[in-house]
């Protein structure tokens, strides 16, 4: 009797030791799970990411009225030639870890950084259809121009003065998708991008440059100031206007 009761508690014993190591498995696999829709959230809409991993794939969408903003460090490759590269990496981590809270913020979508470029999105991405893209991504532009620019004559640990940046903003319509499939990334095309891409190229230092059909839609107007016309590649001439941040 004694031996079967002992026989009873040791499969009793074993069926719990291996219930609380299905229950911590589980547990382990449903953490890495959230990590990794954490992660696909961080590089996606949220509407996209889910779409995403709901079907393994995502419809390429067509948004007939959304702003791209570009970023852009003034004489980056210049003042970086020298540079240590582990202090290089520390630094652009610092200023794109702030950009990426501060677009966060304002619920705005950061598509990707191009070497010292930093490009977002905002508009009807994830189907809402409540977000004012141009006064978030104003909002934003002003917050990052104020960031650095108080950053500028902080020196980071390296011993590195800060640099300064400009941006430029369109709105217009795009193209969006997710390509690849080893490592897929959402992006936007369309020649909205290409504006947005020409007003930072002609923007001044430590200034936010709006085309006009974004500066048609700033509320309130006092907030732009005529900047003149400018020549852009591809483009011709187009009228373009400063963004007062200040």
């Amino acid at each position: 009797m004694d031996a079967s009761h002992a026989f009873q508690r040791r499969v009793i014993a074993d069926i719990e030791d291996q219930k609380s190591q299905i229950e911590q498995l589980y547990a382990s696999l449903e953490a890495e799970k959230e990590r990794t829709e954490q992660l696909l959230r961080s590089i996606m809409p949220e509407a996209i990411a889910e779409e995403l991993k709901a079907t393994g794939k995502v419809r390429p969408r067509h948004i007939s009225s959304a702003t791209v903003m570009f970023t852009d460090f003034v004489d980056f490759t210049k003042s970086t030639q020298q540079m240590n590269p582990v202090a290089l990496v520390r630094m652009l981590d610092r200023y794109y870890g702030a950009f990426d809270e501060i677009v966060a913020k304002h619920g705005v979508e950061k598509v990707k950084t191009i070497g010292d470029a930093y490009m977002t999105v905002a508009g009807d991405l994830n189907g809402a259809g409540h977000l004012d893209h141009v006064a978030a991504t104003c909002a934003a532009a002003t917050e990052i121009m104020a960031y650095v620019q108080h950053n500028l004559d902080r020196t980071a640990q390296d011993e590195v003065a800060g640099w300064g940046l400009r941006i430029g903003i369109h709105t217009g319509p795009i193209s969006s998708g997710v390509v690849g499939t080893k490592t897929p990334s959402f992006d936007i095309w369309g020649d909205t991008v290409n504006t947005a891409a020409r007003m930072v190229s002609a923007c001044d230092e430590n200034t936010v440059l709006l085309s006009a059909d974004t500066a048609a839609l700033v509320k309130p107007r006092e907030r732009v100031a005529e900047r003149g016309d400018i020549e852009a590649k591809g483009k011709g001439i187009l009228q373009v206007y400063r963004l007062l941040t200040s």
